[in-house]
Formats: structure tokens, C-alpha cells, sequence
């Protein structure tokens, strides 16, 4: 176990020092809440250590994400063209999201990644929420099963979700068997809008919860808020 900074101080120090690898980490946030920016925070210090990172997102195509990951000051286009960045989205031509569909490419992304674990040091999958949320139960169990061992392998897989999009027992079964458990939120300090990141379980810190104020800033990228280290 090692960690990994996140290049932001304040939110380095927030999380013990940074973000543990190999680990499965689970970020919950509403719409618009910044839990694609958050990911892709950890995805750029991950390519930043010289890892591998694969991104199989549902809500960008490979230009969409490598643009939305420029626009908060984290070009990975280098990254992208040497390799070390592979991104696959997930979109069917022609196709109906379904709850056949859903378990289907449930089933194809965790068989890819297990296929492909040689090739990469950390997947971030953005979103769980379109590729999960009418799995049955025993679909999303296996699922959580074989990304475990793909973090046993000494990987660091990344989810997020948004937090009325699985059922309530599939949000627990996560937060048991994530490392790092985060949860996202919008609100307003000062009369301007920021993100509030609650760190509800991080490994090796006792249990401890703590949240900072965050701002996605689209010439500063993601800084800490002055009052973030504040509990709330």
C-alpha cells in the first residue's frame, strides 16, 4: 500500500497524506456535484506516478473526457498518445438502455477489465450508475466480487455514482467493500456555490470523518475552499 498525492495540499492533508493504491474507491455525488472532476483528479496523479490508467466512462467519448479533463487543468493528452491513458466509452449505436443491457455490460466491463489487468495500474469506471441500475442483486455482488480481485491484484479501481440511482442494500455492499468511501454534494457558502466532499471512510484512519469545501475552478482546477479544513 502506497500513497498517491492528489497535488493539492489542503486536500492531501484532508485525506491522510493522499490516495491509497492499491484500493477501491467509491465516489457518491448528485448531478453536477463533481464526482467526474474528482476522479479525474486521482486518474491525472496516478498518470502523474507513472501508472497506467484505464477510463471506461458512459457519459463522454474519448474526445469529450480528454477536453473535460483539460478545461480543470488536467491534460493528459501526452498521456493519452503514449498509451498510458486508454479510454473506452461505453455507447451502443442504435441501442435502448434496458435491464438486459444494463446487467450485460455489467458483466463485459468487470470480464474486460479482468482480461486486460496486465495492461493497467487504475481503472476509473464513470459511471456505475448507467451500467448498474437495474442489475439484479446477485449481478451486482459478482460484480463487487471480481473488482475486489482485480484490487487484490494490485490495482486501484475508481466508481462513481449517483446515490438514488442503485438500490439502497447495493450502496451499502459498496461502502463495505470500498477502501475509500467519498461522497459529493452541492451547496452554497457565502452566497457562491462550492462542493462539499464528506471523506466518509478512508482506510487506515480509524473511522475518522472529516468534509472540506471544494471549487472547480476552470483556469485553477480543483483547489480547497479557505474554510475547507472546517468540520461540518
Amino acid at each position: 500500500m502506497r500513497l498517491v498525492s492528489l497535488g493539492v495540499k489542503e486536500l492531501d492533508e484532508a485525506l491522510g497524506g493522499g490516495i491509497p493504491h492499491p484500493s477501491l474507491i467509491s465516489i457518491e455525488g448528485e448531478h453536477g456535484s463533481g464526482k467526474t472532476a474528482f476522479a479525474q483528479q486521482i486518474v491525472h496523479s496516478m498518470l502523474r506516478e507513472g501508472m497506467r490508467v484505464c477510463v471506461v466512462t458512459g457519459e463522454a467519448t474519448v474526445k469529450e473526457y480528454l477536453e473535460m479533463m483539460k478545461s480543470v487543468r488536467l491534460d493528459a493528452s501526452d498521456s493519452f498518445i503514449s498509451g498510458r491513458l486508454t479510454i473506452y466509452p461505453l455507447h451502443v449505436k442504435g441501442g435502448q438502455w434496458n435491464g438486459f443491457l444494463s446487467s450485460l455490460f455489467l458483466r463485459v466491463v468487470w470480464g474486460f477489465l479482468e482480461l486486460k489487468r496486465r495492461r493497467f495500474d487504475c481503472v476509473a469506471i464513470d459511471s456505475l450508475s448507467a451500467i448498474s441500475m437495474d442489475t439484479p442483486r446477485h449481478e451486482f455482488l459478482t460484480f463487487l466480487t471480481r473488482i475486489k480481485n482485480i484490487v487484490s491484484d494490485g490495482k486501484t479501481v475508481i466508481v462513481t455514482f449517483h446515490p438514488r440511482s442503485l438500490p439502497e442494500e447495493n450502496v451499502m455492499r459498496l461502502k463495505a467493500s470500498s477502501d475509500v468511501y467519498l461522497t459529493l454534494r452541492n451547496a452554497r457558502f457565502a452566497g457562491m456555490p462550492v462542493k462539499v466532499l464528506e471523506i466518509v471512510k478512508l482506510w487506515g484512519a480509524g473511522g475518522r470523518k472529516s468534509s472540506v469545501m471544494l471549487e472547480i475552478h476552470p483556469t485553477m482546477g480543483l483547489r480547497v475552499m479557505p474554510l475547507g479544513g472546517v468540520r461540518l
